[in-house]
């Protein structure tokens, strides 16, 4: 089996964080720590990305440049004002 991941141990990555402060959400970076890979006997991958030994991602919380971040944060940010209408 052969299992390629979208991302690397030592990659620089960026994640949506919420800033209390800003009460919004923003981009911050991050560096792989280490890649959990998990194989069920029905053939299934899930792959792990941990950013420290406690705080894991999937693929789908994680972007490879700020901009696509932020964009991503613009959109989970107008969907919080949304709701509070």
């Amino acid at each position: 089996m052969d299992i390629k991941t979208k991302f690397n141990a030592g990659d620089t990555i960026w994640i949506k964080e919420f800033n209390p402060e800003a009460k919004k959400f923003m981009p911050e970076s991050w560096q792989i720590d280490h890649i959990n890979i998990k194989i069920s006997k029905d053939g299934n991958v899930e792959v792990r990305y941990y950013l420290g030994w406690w705080q894991g991602f999937w693929e789908d919380q994680i972007y490879a440049t700020e901009e696509e971040c932020q964009s991503a944060c613009d959109q989970k940010n107008d969907e919080i004002y949304q709701r509070k209408k």
